[in-house]
């Protein structure tokens, strides 16, 4: 089966399709991953913010992650959930957009980028607590960490106007 022929399937199931139709849960669900978006990617930014020592200069880096760590997490399951159902009751419109392909991309290079500091940097966190700065490597996948994030948001945004 193609893509569009199986964006065109999953469009049409019993969920998208009560999804799609109802004038209380689509708004509900869009708004969900909006307000998940919100706690997943501002605790994300709070973070990324911490290793770029612009602010929290003063608060161990572990301790920052020991905090966030889980509604991080939590935000950014619901917003996978969300996201799922939103592009089930969209898929043909969406699989089409070019801000949709774009943001999917980001979201991709964001997990791997993130996968990248729990492998290679997470390790050595505790070490960066007492350092007058930290490496070049953690700044750099911060950086990375907000474009792509900052990219995602505003792609999504602009991808509500082309449905």
């Amino acid at each position: 089966m193609s893509a569009p022929a199986w964006c065109l399937w999953l469009e049409n199931t019993g969920f998208a399709v009560a999804l799609k139709e109802s004038a209380y849960v689509f708004p509900i669900v869009e708004g969900t991953h909006l307000l998940g978006m919100s706690v997943s990617v501002g605790l994300i930014l709070l973070l990324d913010l911490r290793l770029l020592r612009l602010a929290f200069r003063n608060e161990p880096v572990s301790r920052i992650m020991r905090q966030v760590a889980p509604w991080m997490t939590s935000g950014f399951a619901l917003v996978f959930a969300t996201g799922l159902a939103l592009f089930a009751a969209n898929a043909t419109a969406a699989y089409g957009n070019w801000f949709f392909r774009l943001k999917l991309a980001l979201v991709f290079v964001a997990g791997v980028n993130a996968a990248y500091y729990q492998v290679a940097c997470f390790p050595k966190m505790a070490q960066w607590d007492v350092a007058a700065d930290i490496p070049r490597g953690p700044r750099a996948v911060a950086a990375i960490s907000i474009v792509c994030w900052a990219l995602v948001i505003a792609f999504g945004r602009t991808m509500a106007y082309e449905l």
